[in-house]
């Protein structure tokens, strides 16, 4: 059963602050009425008034939030809406990382105003939650004397509930903004092995679908492995684990999926040892198809289980490992497929056009990956972006960065050297410009190479930077170049872009400017030198991954003369050259 809270709103405000409650009340030619539903499902213990009057509503056009009003009570009477496309997003109830009671609901709805019409909009709000029911077949309460299971997106007091014969059986639960699976762990008394423990965990777990997890004890030994059967009951999304312990069989493990990569892969394998003992364990692997083993030694990594670390391998290759005890195969072989590689376009800095009226990375009449700032710095009649024929280390061009002086009239500013994965977007008035970072990217790899070489020119112009930045920045002191790659899954409703390059940066807006520590990047890497590198120098840039077990959505690479010059704080003297970019896939990952 649904309750339906109906609210007429006649019209809105492009920008906020852009008019007045008075003039909002005012229809104006070329805007059209605006009528919301929001719709709530009561079968909660807050009714849907309640649930209407501390909500949160939020109203999008194609530049962002332009309105936000908590409770629908707060929403003026009558507004009027500029005709285009807008979406309506209401968050409501109460966030709790993990609840028996406590629920979040959202809604969210595109409509488009037309002028002179009145666009009745129903949002529907339905349960926000990761949703987690208990159940415990009869053999639980046979086989053990006491047991419980915890459940959450980790398995500690404030993010997990614990479930029993008596506790409710179903939960409500907000994982962090980086989680993606459900931690379990059944623990219990077994009327004859006594103590016993298993975990594991429930992987690609999404808001507002309800997964119900049935322990069945079918083995008279406490030891086991995990079976999952899932099934997806049609419109209630409810998604049913039933939980079965039963035997480890000795021989290898499947393979994880974020234990394969492009080049390597992370295998392991089951093995009793108390039959088979610790010594001479080894994995063996080949190409399938191939009629040649690669014997790998194996480390101990838990009781009972061994793994080793395959390398050298082919992407997107289908592979074959077994288990090897003392020389001898061991159990039946599985396969994995190794993950694809993904090459930079122009890595070699070779296409340029100046189709535009200045210098642009790419082949005329082709697509632009790499942008620059020159249509800002063309205004001043400069260019700090393009192709450089005298100097490069492979191939017969390379890029030159160089920082230039905008001085016009009372105007003195740096403008540094860049180029990035993205496109300039629009200068902001005298002071800075807006830039897109970003392009679409899936793969994994552990590291970025680049060939440079770098003219350190004194800072010239000190506007500032980043309070945690200690390194001396004043005019007189050296400029640093800045070399960065990044892997995210941005998205570009919250950073601000577009879906082809989802982080909007706007140089005079320092809450926008790009940040490594942001929770949507994945791995990150950087070159910064303070000082002259007179000769073509190789710089492998290691990625350090915060989470292996999240793929990218887009990559953002980005070199400037000056690190600081989104600041505009750096030398009209300094230049960096960059040529040949190569992404590496190889075993070496960097992990936080």
């Amino acid at each position: 059963m649904k309750k339906i809270i109906t609210y007429i709103a006649l019209g809105l405000a492009v920008a906020f602050g852009a008019t007045s409650c008075s003039q909002d009340n005012t229809p104006v030619e070329g805007k059209g009425e605006f009528a919301l539903k929001v719709l709530f499902d009561d079968q909660t213990r807050a009714t849907a008034e309640e649930l209407a009057e501390n909500c949160t509503i939020n109203i999008y056009n194609s530049e962002g939030l332009i309105r936000t009003y908590n409770g629908v009570e707060a929403m003026p009477s009558k507004m009027w809406l500029v005709t285009g496309d807008y979406r309506c997003d209401v968050l409501a109830g109460t966030e709790s990382a993990a609840s028996f009671t406590d629920k979040t609901y959202k809604g969210s709805k595109s409509f488009t105003i037309s002028a002179g019409a009145t666009t009745t909009v129903s949002v529907e709000c339905r349960v926000n939650n990761v949703v987690a029911a208990v159940a415990f077949d009869a053999t639980i309460a046979d086989q053990f004397s006491t047991f419980e299971a915890q459940v959450g997106g980790e398995l500690t007091a404030e993010k997990a509930l614990t479930f029993n014969a008596t506790s409710a059986s179903v939960g409500y639960f907000t994982l962090d903004k980086n989680t993606t699976a459900l931690q379990w762990q059944f623990s219990g008394t077994h009327v004859k092995y006594g103590a016993f423990t298993k975990s594991g965990t429930i992987e690609g777990v999404e808001k507002g679908k309800k997964y119900t997890l049935t322990f069945t004890y079918t083995k008279g030994t406490p030891e086991g492995d995990l079976a999952f059967d899932i099934e997806v009951v049609k419109t209630t999304e409810d998604i049913e684990d039933n939980i079965i312990f039963e035997a480890d069989p000795t021989g290898v493990a499947a393979v994880g999926k974020w234990e394969v990569w492009a080049t390597h892969a992370t295998l392991k394998a089951n093995v009793s040892e108390s039959e088979f003992g610790s010594e001479g364990i080894a994995i063996q692997v080949r190409a399938q198809g191939s009629e040649e083993w690669t014997v790998i030694d194996a480390e101990k990594a838990g009781d009972n289980l061994f793994s080793v670390v395959a390398a050298g391998l082919n992407p997107e290759t289908t592979y074959e490992y077994q288990l090897v005890v003392n020389g001898e195969a061991v159990g039946t072989s599985k396969t994995f497929k190794t993950d694809y590689v993904t090459t930079l376009p122009n890595a070699g800095m070779e296409d340029w056009n100046s189709d535009e009226g200045w210098p642009m990375p790419y082949a005329t009449g082709g697509t632009s990956w790499w942008g620059n700032g020159n249509k800002a710095a063309d205004m001043a009649g400069l260019v700090i972006s393009e192709s450089d024929a005298s100097t490069y280390s492979e191939g017969t061009k390379s890029a030159k960065l160089s920082g230039k002086q905008i001085k016009i009239l009372t105007i003195d500013k740096v403008a540094p050297g860049n180029l990035f994965s993205g496109s300039f977007v629009a200068t902001v008035g005298t002071k800075g410009g807006k830039v897109n970072f970003g392009r679409p990217f899936t793969a994994r790899p552990s590291a970025l190479k680049v060939d440079y070489k770098y003219t350190c020119g004194a800072i010239t112009h000190d506007e500032g930077g980043p309070s945690d930045d200690t390194t001396p920045h004043g005019v007189g002191d050296p400029d640093r170049c800045h070399i960065y790659i990044a892997l995210g899954d941005w998205d570009y409703k919250t950073y601000g872009g577009s879906a082809e390059s989802p982080v909007q940066v706007n140089t005079t807006d320092v809450s926008t400017l790009f940040n490594p520590n942001s929770d949507a990047v994945i791995a990150y890497g950087e070159l910064v030198k303070g000082e002259s590198v007179s000769d073509w120098t190789e710089e492998v840039i290691r990625l350090k991954y915060k989470d292996t077990e999240r793929r990218p959505t887009h990559i953002i690479i980005s070199c400037s003369s000056s690190k600081l010059g989104d600041y505009l704080t750096g030398s009209y003297n300094s230049v960096l050259w960059v040529d040949d970019f190569e992404l590496i896939y190889d075993q070496n990952v960097v992990t936080e």
